[in-house]
């Protein structure tokens, strides 16, 4: 199967990676943004306290030409080495990486945890912008962005209280309200292409 995309980035310190738990919402797989980095205490996430597998994911934003859509690819880690040497080699400061047509071979049958992905260039770069396009937002659709309150009240119930309007009260002193605010939500892959996040 073969898809021909344009990568919804302009360079490629754009391309990052998220700290994510997956689980199960109304009989569905869904992530939640993990709530602490990599060298935090696991108490700062409910989730990590609670011994909930995390996992580093790339949600790829892109515009499928043959479907006409904007879609969003997900990939686990590993695969920021491929898509950063495969775009590296076509990008430059003068054209953006959305400006190139690519294509997308799948090798190997669908959901078979074997399957690979090869990206070849096809076609010269055009004027098309990033702005071009409706970019999809990631944090709060794709994933989850969810309270420490939230994610407690989940591991107690199963559910979310949002998706029954059940209120929740928040009780954090204004250290750990401001601790919240420096820390970032998002891991970026570290730009020495070794897949760490």
């Amino acid at each position: 199967d073969v898809a021909r995309v344009r990568f919804m980035y302009n360079k490629l310190e754009d391309i990052e990676g998220v700290a994510v738990h997956q689980i199960e919402l109304d009989d569905k797989k869904r992530y939640v943004n993990c709530l602490r980095a990599y060298n935090e205490p696991m108490d700062y996430c409910p989730f990590c306290k609670a011994r909930q597998f995390q996992t580093a994911k790339l949600f790829i934003p892109l515009y499928n030409i043959d479907a006409d859509k904007v879609q969003v690819w997900e990939r686990g880690k590993k695969f920021f080495s491929k898509i950063s040497s495969t775009l590296s080699r076509y990008a430059n400061e003068n054209t953006p990486i959305v400006a190139q047509e690519y294509e997308i071979e799948r090798l190997g049958a669908k959901g078979d945890t074997q399957t690979t992905y090869e990206i070849y260039p096809v076609g010269q770069p055009t004027d098309t912008l990033l702005e071009d396009f409706d970019t999809p937002q990631i944090l709060g659709s794709v994933i989850l962005e969810k309270t420490p309150e939230e994610m407690e009240f989940y591991l107690e119930n199963g559910y979310f209280p949002s998706e029954n309007n059940v209120p929740v009260r928040r009780r954090e002193s204004s250290r750990e309200e401001s601790h919240r605010e420096e820390r970032p939500t998002r891991r970026t892959p570290n730009g020495n292409g070794d897949d760490r996040f």
